[in-house]
Formats: structure tokens, C-alpha cells, sequence
């Protein structure tokens, strides 16, 4: 999969505050080099990597020690927040209508750095709380936590672990997991694995992998997605409001035509602004296996299954 990796900027606690017109506007400007420039600059997990493996495990423990406490401090803030109840309700409710009994899978793609990002915290600290909601309604051995983000450094992958149990996977076998079918009889993946996405405020690109790989039938109707809202994207398409060097998410409009969508944050009142916005649980009411789907307008061609490296 395609993935522009996010700015990794946040000092400390400071949280900066930016509008979702504005961050449009930026994004509507931005042609493709600078898309480039920007995530290149912005990636910096090679160099932070480097430097890490050149410290003391006692440091790095240390930095560890000190993300972990800032995503405790997360934790508190999103369980505090007046959404968060009913929204991890719909997730856990999406998902029991549909796990039949097999192990869960939530698919962290495209946090972000929760060592440098404030938004990146509290999006895992959602995270956190929906899985173990999740586990305590179908068992700690029944839950698992997988995340995949070019820019997760050493410490990000440490607290990762430390905090939810999640293991960081290699490009590949995130997308063996979006490619997984699902889970029926004549299922090439895993039988016993139902896998749920969760993708805060990913790039169109990646949703649109997602949806292209599950578009059948039976494996719509097995899809958990908590990310951008997909009739966002369709609305913005119409009005022709996008970047012009983007690609029609093509899968993805035509899934806002049936999906059922349920915003975490209907209001946008949680105060750390781009953390939440115009995020929704999606799911699929689909009851026949032969349900004919919406026309999808390609645009991406046959090898649009791009690879998050």
C-alpha cells in the first residue's frame, strides 16, 4: 500500500491547532512534488531509527518510559471525552455481528509517530480502549493488535507493545492481513482470523486498497473500517474539491452508496483538533451472498494494490 507519511512536529505536549478547512486548502494546493518534498522531509524514521540504535538501551528505555506516560495521560483524555463510549460500542457491536467466533484482528495502519505526535497519541489511545472493550467482551486471547506505519521508529514499535500488546508487521504481511479473505468456506486466508481496520485520517489511496480488496459480496459484509468517512470522499469528488494530482478512489465512492457509517465524534468537540474529525465505524448490511454492488468508476487500473512500504 501507498501511504504519505504524516509530519512528525508535536514538541512535547504542545498540541497545534489546525482547522480541517485549513488543512483542505493546504492539501488543495499541494501539487505532486511537493507532496514528495513534504513527505520526504517529514519521514523521519531512517535517520531516527539510526540515531536510536546508536544509544544505550537504558536511554532508549527511558524514551520509551516517557511516550508511555504521554499516551497514559492520552488514554485519560479520550476516555474522558463524551464520544467515546458510544462509539467503541458501535465498533465492538460491528464486530460481533460479524467475527463468528473467530480471533480479532485490529489493523493499525497509518497512526503515525506516537513518540512525536500529540493527534497520534490520542488516536492510539482509542485504540487502546476499543481493543481492550473488545477483549472484554470476547477474551484477552481472542483480541490481538497489529500496526503497520512507515515512520514508526524503535521507540513508537516498544510502545506499541507496551501499551496495547500491538506488534509493528512488515509491509507484507499488512497486506496479506487487507487481503485476507473472509473467512468463509472457500476462503484462501485464514479461517480463524477476523480482521478490523482501524486508520485514522489515512490517505485515499489506502482506504481505497482496502475496500478494492474486500469488494465482493461476503467480504463487504465482513468489513470493520474506522477511518475517514467515505461519503466525504464521494461529496468531495462531486464538488470537485480534491487535489488534482490524487487518484478517484473509485472502490470507496462507490462503497459510500451502501455503507453504514457512524461518525466517533459527531459534534468535532474533542479538543485536540485533527484527531477525530470526520472519522466514522464503517460497516456493510449486506445479506446476500449474489447482492449486486455499485458500479465502481476505475480509475486506478488492475495493480491498484499499492504496497505501504
Amino acid at each position: 500500500f501507498y501511504l504519505t507519511p504524516r509530519a512528525m512536529s508535536d514538541d512535547a505536549d504542545a498540541w497545534r491547532v489546525v482547522s480541517s478547512k485549513s488543512r483542505r486548502a493546504v492539501r488543495g494546493k499541494a501539487n505532486k512534488s511537493a507532496l514528495a518534498a513534504h513527505a520526504a522531509e517529514t519521514n523521519l524514521n531512517a535517520d531516527v531509527r539510526a540515531e536510536e540504535e546508536s544509544l544505550a538501551p537504558e536511554v532508549i528505555a527511558e524514551r520509551v518510559r516517557e511516550v508511555v506516560r504521554k499516551v497514559t495521560r492520552a488514554i485519560g483524555d479520550v476516555e474522558d471525552a463524551t464520544f467515546t463510549r458510544a462509539a467503541i460500542d458501535c465498533v465492538v457491536n460491528a464486530v460481533r455481528e460479524r467475527r463468528r467466533e473467530r480471533v480479532v484482528t485490529a489493523l493499525v495502519l497509518g497512526l503515525g509517530s506516537p513518540a512525536t505526535s500529540a493527534v497520534a497519541r490520542m488516536q492510539l489511545a482509542f485504540a487502546i480502549l476499543m481493543t481492550r472493550t473488545l477483549k472484554d467482551a470476547f477474551g484477552d486471547d481472542c483480541v490481538r493488535v497489529k500496526a503497520r506505519d512507515p515512520c514508526f521508529t524503535l521507540v513508537d514499535e516498544a510502545v506499541l507493545r507496551e501499551t496495547c500488546g500491538g506488534e509493528a508487521v512488515a509491509a507484507s504481511a499488512s497486506r496479506a492481513l487487507v487481503l485476507a479473505n473472509s473467512g468463509d468456506g472457500d476462503s484462501d486466508g485464514d479461517a480463524d482470523e477476523f480482521v478490523m481496520f482501524y486508520m485514522p485520517h489515512c490517505e485515499g489511496d489506502l482506504y481505497e486498497s482496502v475496500v478494492r480488496a474486500r469488494w465482493s459480496a461476503t467480504q463487504l459484509r465482513d468489513l470493520v473500517c474506522v477511518g475517514n468517512t467515505f461519503t466525504t470522499y464521494a461529496d468531495r469528488w462531486a464538488a470537485k474539491n480534491v487535489d488534482p494530482s490524487k487518484k478517484r478512489p473509485s472502490h470507496v465512492i462507490a462503497a459510500s452508496t451502501i455503507v453504514k457509517s457512524t461518525l466517533i465524534d459527531p459534534g468535532d468537540t474533542f479538543t485536540v483538533q485533527g484527531a477525530f474529525n470526520d472519522t466514522s465505524v464503517h460497516s456493510f448490511d449486506i445479506f446476500d451472498d449474489d447482492a449486486a454492488l455499485p458500479d465502481v468508476e476505475s480509475s486506478l487500473g488492475e495493480d491498484a494494490v499499492q504496497l505501504c512500504t
